[in-house]
């Protein structure tokens, strides 16, 4: 298990844009074939979107990773250092910085 990693980001998204970028989100990264994400990104065991409890406006996303070095694999190809189509689409929905880090999983 101290081999897998998370990472987490998070976003502030402006007033009336939740429901589109939810929706964006959704689309790009959940596949509309029945299968699991990580059946098409090697490493990936799966991902989650989360909106904060005390700001609606703030979304967070985690995904899970086999190691790390499945993460550095997704982010060595070219289109995911620009973040793919999808990821330009979602920071327009955003007011400010999107941050995000990564993590080793110690314990489940």
């Amino acid at each position: 298990m101290a081999d897998m990693f998370l990472t987490i980001t998070r976003a502030n998204i402006k007033a009336g844009s939740e429901k589109d970028a939810r929706a964006l989100l959704k689309k790009s990264l959940m596949p509309s074939d029945g299968s699991k994400p990580g059946d098409h990104i090697p490493g990936l065991i799966g991902f989650g979107l989360m909106r904060s409890k005390k700001d609606a406006s703030m979304f967070g996303l985690a995904t899970v990773w086999k190691n790390e070095a499945s993460f550095d694999a997704l982010h060595k190809n070219p289109n995911a250092k620009v973040g793919g189509h999808w990821v330009q689409k979602f920071m327009a929905f955003t007011k400010g910085d999107v941050k995000g880090e990564g993590f080793y999983i110690e314990s489940l």
